[in-house]
Parts: structure tokens; sequence; C-alpha cells
């Protein structure tokens, strides 16, 4: 029987933030390839959807969990695609990291990792996608950003994921029509309050 890595129990499993049906929805509507993960820790589970995932984060177990045949063998058990999975993995801050891959990358995935979307943009491939949520306030600065352009929203419930293309405009709307405050989501890292929130967003690199 395969074993679950310890820490991806942990973390992922035991508290139902394994999103795989996000990435399931991403990957039937744009036929995502490749993707990459920075502030990733452990969240495997783009692996199991994706065959080929760069990680990145600063935790200091990223090198023993990705180096472990543990690791490799459960994605090998769940990954939803024929190929040989590829990983790469850096232990790293993503802010100093030194890929080479630029332009590369069909996906980035930004969640609860800060200011993903503004330190690692030049790894997406022009018209390649961002899924990200505002927690850090990332999406909000990936609204503001003009190499950005927003194309979905995602609602979630139970555990559910639904895509929302319609209606956009709802989304990033404070009231009384007052401006987002770049300076204040940059000293808080959260995002602003909204009338309309969704549980992520998907932006389109245009630029």
């Amino acid at each position: 029987m395969i074993k679950i890595p310890i820490l991806y129990k942990k973390y992922f499993i035991d508290k139902g933030i394994e999103r795989l049906g996000l990435f399931q929805l991403l990957n039937k509507k744009y036929s995502i390839e490749n993707a990459i993960y920075p502030g990733s820790f452990v969240h495997i589970t783009p692996s199991f959807i994706f065959k080929e995932v760069t990680y990145i984060d600063n935790d200091k177990r990223m090198k023993s969990f990705f180096s472990d045949d543990e690791t490799l063998e459960y994605i090998n058990s769940k990954k939803e695609y024929p190929d040989t999975p590829v990983i790469d993995y850096y232990e790293e801050d993503y802010k100093n990291i030194k890929n080479n891959k630029i332009e590369y990358f069909d996906l980035m995935i930004s969640m609860y990792a800060g200011f993903v979307s503004k330190y690692c943009k030049d790894y997406i491939k022009h018209n390649g996608l961002l899924i990200v949520n505002d927690s850090h306030g990332d999406a909000s600065l990936a609204f503001l950003d003009d190499d950005y352009k927003l194309i979905a929203g995602i609602e979630e419930e139970n555990n559910k994921y639904q895509e929302r293309t319609i209606d956009l405009e709802k989304y990033f709307k404070k009231k009384k029509e007052k401006l987002i405050d770049r300076d204040r989501i940059y000293k808080n890292m959260k995002g602003e309050n909204y009338i309309h929130t969704a549980y992520a967003y998907i932006f389109r690199k245009i630029k």
C-alpha cells in the first residue's frame, strides 16, 4: 500500500485543503501542461493533475520531502495522466530564485504566499494563466497590474469549485467607489474589503 507523505497529510489532507477539484477544473478548461508554484510548501496536489510542476519554498523541509522516494511514489499513485511526472523544487525564497525557464509556464499558482504575481510574473508565458487568492492581497495587486487581465472568478463551496466568467466587473469593487489602496496592501499584506469576493481569481498574462 502506498503511504501518504506525513507532511502532506498533516498540512493538506487533514485540513481539507488539497484543492484537487480546483486544479481539475483548470486543466479541463485550459489544458495546462506545466505549472510553477511559488510559496508551495509541500502542496503536491498540482502534480496529480499537471505532468510538470516546479515548486518553490524556503521551508527547510522542502529538500527532504521532495527527494524522498515516498513522495514520488504517492504522486505516481494519484496522477490523472499517463506520463511520468516531472517535478522540480527549490528550497529558496521565490523572490530571490534564479530559474532559467522565463516565459515558460502555462500556469502560476499563488495561494497564501505573498506577492507572487509581482515577483514571479516573468515565468508565465504570454497568454499564460495566474490562479491567485487574495489572502495576502496578491489578487488585488494582479488586478491593478496592466500585465494581467481578469478572466474568471472561482467560487467554492464544500470543496466544489465553479468558474464564473460573466459579471466580472463586480469583483474588486469597494463601497462608495473608493480606489484600491496599493500601498496599504503592501504594508498589511492582505486584500481590501470588497463588496463581492471569490475564493480565487484567474488572470491571463497579456504583456
